[in-house]
């Protein structure tokens, strides 16, 4: 992709003002925090600065090294993985260390993992490959970018890309590669400082290979030395040093013969060196010549330019910090360079819930509380046939899954799920009362209760399944207009279905508007680019806030624990789950909904990228619909039913940190597509698993 233009100034009117005033509007108000502390690798505590005072066994400190008249100091760049791990790139000894988590680091505690001793020049970022677990290394002073992978308890070089000591301009070098990301698609982003650019590799990564697409300098206000990059979704930020701002770019990055725009610029940094997205949504931002980072809310989608940030911190910092990142737990780490010392702020995301009862306080520590366990860790849930009314011992109505499983004798899931539109009341439509009772019985009994909503849409005579245009989604949040005042309406009759389970007290795992990175519903995604996805993004986000806005604030839901749900990216109509994420301060949970038969996110592989997209929010995390793929009866090996085991194998050795998973209901008609738990292979041995949570 040759050049690069930032795209002019543009008026969003209404829609600007409603993203800008939306968290006072819903009534949804963050937690007060009180003041982080703050931690230190490399250093005893947060008093010593010096080379001397470092921590004394060789793999607990950051070395000082002087190559030929030019001092390197210690770490550049941190990264964590999705477990947790830590990765530093000790620019001044010339290697990368690595320790588990930040969560019971011992004083001085060495790492647990030294890569590239002996291999790297200068190394100044890193990058995790989640769908492999490969650490890359942006080794600058050789030129080159290197990855390692874990085999036989050492880290092993096994991909070089650019060429050792030789720099160049072409698409297989690199003249200072400095910050490095992946995107959900497999694809590595390296920005290549000196020349001017940020080059695009695709998957698989093989030695020498060269870039498949980049965003240049060009002539109309492009790059100027960029220094890290970060991706969330489809957004891509690049931190333009001399540029004294940071560039944000909104994919999908696929048109190589045309030149990407950027579509966000955010000043008030001084020469930013490097950056990184926040489990909150935030961006957070090094500057070399302002020691602090700086924080931008909302970075994704908010309407350019911003002037400055929305906060600020310099706390302990010294001269020089170099890197940042952040953990799934909202864990700041700062690379303060010339200080030999990683600072480890001890912020946290957002943990309480968005409604105020202490229902939903509880299911949110419940499900939050599994994750961190191995026995009963994951409640199982079957959804109910709500559309299909008739008395709870009619075996052809909406219980005929459950029935049919205690007919069967089998243990009967902790989970039951419904469909909000089902138990709603309005004129010519009746809900299903009996579904609503049983729900209720099962929430009140310890259950747990999840409700999806399809609501219908709000555009007279517009389809169901195709994605609405963007300016009916902003039309949405405002009542004056006609597609605003039939969304009201919808909200209404969603907060009259969902009061009954107020009234009793019972905490509800409510997922509206999901699988919304699809292209199948018509709040979905409209496949836009540019910055017509993230004026989309800020729309679709807008809707969300408002509406857990008015279902807490103006109906005065107590105790809905908000779900995002997403979709598998199993089709080029697919985007990444976190595009459209509403931020935390509005999300209780967040899910992922599978058909597949070995349970794969990402259609042909099994796309723990996703996984550690979605996990990485600090959110719970969990199937909210899995099952096999859509097609007749017996989609197994050789046409045999699905072997339901593969839920837990995929619990066990991908999924680590789901804490439910809920099977789909047996359609009926033709074709037949077959997911309840009734109706597929080996459903008694996947209950008894000690994984496995039943009533």
């Amino acid at each position: 992709m040759i050049g690069m233009l930032l795209s002019p100034r543009r008026t969003f009117g209404a829609l600007a003002a409603a993203l800008a005033g939306l968290v006072l509007a819903a009534g949804v108000v963050p937690p007060a925090l009180s003041a982080p502390s703050y931690r230190t690798l490399g250093q005893p505590t947060t008093a010593d600065k010096t080379l001397g005072s470092r921590c004394p066994n060789a793999n607990a400190r950051f070395n000082f090294s002087n190559d030929g008249g030019f001092d390197m100091y210690g770490p550049a760049g941190v990264a964590i993985d999705p477990r947790g791990r830590i990765f530093v790139a000790d620019f001044g000894g010339k290697r990368v260390l690595t320790w588990p988590d930040a969560t019971s680091l011992a004083q001085c505690e060495a790492a647990d993992g030294v890569i590239g001793a002996g291999q790297l020049a200068g190394p100044e970022a890193i990058a995790i490959d989640a769908a492999s677990g490969a650490v890359f290394v942006a080794d600058t002073l050789s030129h080159t970018v290197i990855g390692y992978r874990l085999k036989s308890g050492a880290w092993k070089k096994f991909v070089t890309l650019g060429s050792s000591g030789v720099s160049g301009s072409a698409f297989n070098r690199f003249n200072f590669p400095r910050g490095i990301a992946f995107d959900s698609r497999g694809r590595l982003f390296v920005a290549d400082d000196s020349n001017n650019r940020i080059l695009i590799f695709d998957p698989p990564l093989q030695n020498g290979a060269s870039a498949v697409d980049s965003i240049y300098a060009g002539s109309n206000g492009g790059l100027s030395s960029p220094k890290a990059v970060a991706i969330v979704g489809d957004a891509l930020f690049v931190a333009d040093y001399f540029g004294d701002r940071v560039l944000r770019f909104t994919g999908p990055f696929k048109t190589p013969d045309q030149t990407y725009v950027a579509t966000g610029e955010f000043r008030g940094v001084g020469r930013p060196v490097d950056l990184t997205v926040h489990p909150d949504g935030s961006l957070l931002v090094v500057s070399q010549n302002r020691p602090r980072v700086s924080r931008f809310q909302d970075a994704a989608f908010r309407p350019s330019p911003v002037a400055a940030p929305d906060s600020e911190f310099s706390n302990n910092m010294g001269a020089e910090p170099l890197g940042v990142a952040a953990d799934r737990d909202g864990r700041i780490f700062i690379a303060d360079y010339r200080r030999y010392r990683v600072l480890i702020r001890d912020e946290s995301v957002r943990t309480a819930p968005v409604s105020p009862g202490p229902a939903a306080a509880a299911l949110v520590a419940n499900l939050r509380a599994r994750a961190g366990t191995t026995l009963n860790r994951v409640a199982i849930g079957q959804q109910l046939i709500t559309y299909e009314y008739g008395p709870k011992s009619d075996r052809n109505a909406w219980y005929r899954d459950w029935s049919q499983m205690k007919r069967q004798g089998l243990p009967l899931p902790l989970m039951m799920g419904g469909e909000l539109s089902d138990l709603m009341s309005y004129p010519g439509f009746f809900p299903n009362a009996d579904a609503r009772k049983e729900m209720i019985r099962h929430g009140q009994a310890g259950g747990l209760v999840t409700l999806v909503w399809h609501p219908d849409n709000p555009v007279a005579g517009a389809p169901f399944s195709t994605p609405l245009p963007t300016a009916r989604l902003v039309d949405m949040i405002n009542p004056a207009t006609a597609v605003g005042q039939a969304w009201r309406t919808q909200l209404d009759r969603a907060a009259a279905a969902l009061k009954p389970f107020d009234d009793k007290g019972l905490a509800v795992l409510f997922r509206p508007l999901h699988e919304q990175n699809g292209d199948f519903f018509w709040w979905g995604d409209d496949g836009s680019a540019g910055d017509a996805r993230r004026a989309r993004q800020a729309a679709w986000v807008a809707v969300w806030r408002d509406m857990v806005g008015y279902m807490t604030a103006t109906k005065g839901l107590k105790r809905l624990v908000f779900a995002f749900g997403t979709n598998q990216v199993n089709y080029d109509g697919v985007v990444a789950p976190m595009t459209y994420y509403p931020g935390a301060d509005f999300v209780d949970v967040v899910s992922i909904d599978v058909y597949d038969e070995q349970l794969d996110l990402a259609g042909g592989d099994r796309g723990l990228q996703h996984y550690a997209a979605l996990v990485g929010s600090g959110k719970p995390f969990g199937l909210s619909e899995f099952g096999q793929s859509f097609g007749d009866n017996g989609t197994g090996a050789d046409g045999a039913d699905w072997d339901c085991r593969t839920l837990v194998q995929r619990l066990g050795d991908s999924y680590p940190r789901a804490v439910f998973a809920n099977a789909w209901y047996t359609t009926e008609g033709n074709p037949r597509f077959v997911f309840a738990l009734p109706d597929v292979a080996h459903t008694a041995e996947t209950l008894a698993d000690p994984l496995i949570d039943t009533q």
